[in-house]
């Protein structure tokens, strides 16, 4: 009876449900229950519905890349506090085991995020397979604030830019480029190349749609 004028729902336990809880809606029911936020009220903070929210929560949904970053913006935390909010050490210590990474994908990259687990930086470490093996003028071009570094681990890249011509990399090379001008990637030969990148996060509300998390094959 007293909680009768009690406006807020109270949080309940998704965990009888039959579909697993992912990661970041599951960080999110603990952000609600720290702030004592509604669902209304993070919507109005993010952007993304009431019903998108909850069923994130529920396991029912995922987010697409740049909607965890539309998240994350409009909670005030690093990407990194979503997509991989198990350990939050004061330390700086990370590990990613292989293959064990988050996936997103794009028409021309397969993504692993790497080292995710230390909140509060500014930096993103990603593994890439680049998928695509000829420049595709259609696609529109990767870009955000910041820079990009790029470390051949295996196979032939060549790097497509706005500004330059295209340059070829092999296996233990590595660029650094200005993010916010566009760029692609291609492999060169049959084989895809795989590559190492450290990017800056800032910005990254820019990121294309095009990023969405895959589920992982079992080779």
């Amino acid at each position: 009876m007293g909680d009768a004028g009690n406006k807020k729902k109270k949080l309940t336990d998704p965990g009888s449900s039959a579909k697993a809880v992912n990661p970041i809606g599951r960080r999110l029911r603990e952000l609600r229950k720290e702030h004592d936020w509604t669902l209304a009220e993070v919507a109005a903070r993010t952007g993304i519905s009431v019903g998108t929210l909850s069923k994130l929560e529920h396991g029912k949904t995922d987010l697409n890349f740049t909607s965890v970053n539309k998240l994350a913006n409009g909670l005030g935390l690093p990407v990194t506090d979503l997509t991989n909010p198990g350990s939050r050490m004061q330390g700086r210590r990370t590990i990613t085991i292989g293959g064990q990474g988050a996936l997103f994908d794009t028409p021309d990259v397969a993504y692993e995020v790497l080292c995710s687990e230390v909140t509060n930086h500014q930096q993103g470490y990603l593994k890439g397979v680049v998928k695509s093996h000829e420049f595709d003028p259609e696609l529109p071009w990767h870009r955000h604030k910041g820079q990009e570094f790029v470390y051949v681990l295996s196979g032939r890249l060549e790097l497509h830019t706005e500004l330059y011509q295209p340059v070829q990399l092999k296996a233990g090379d590595s660029i650094l480029f200005d993010s916010s001008m566009g760029h692609h990637y291609v492999s060169l030969g049959r084989k895809h190349a795989e590559i190492l990148i450290s990017m800056s996060l800032q910005g990254y509300e820019n990121v294309s749609d095009t990023f969405r998390p895959r589920q992982r094959q079992v080779r």
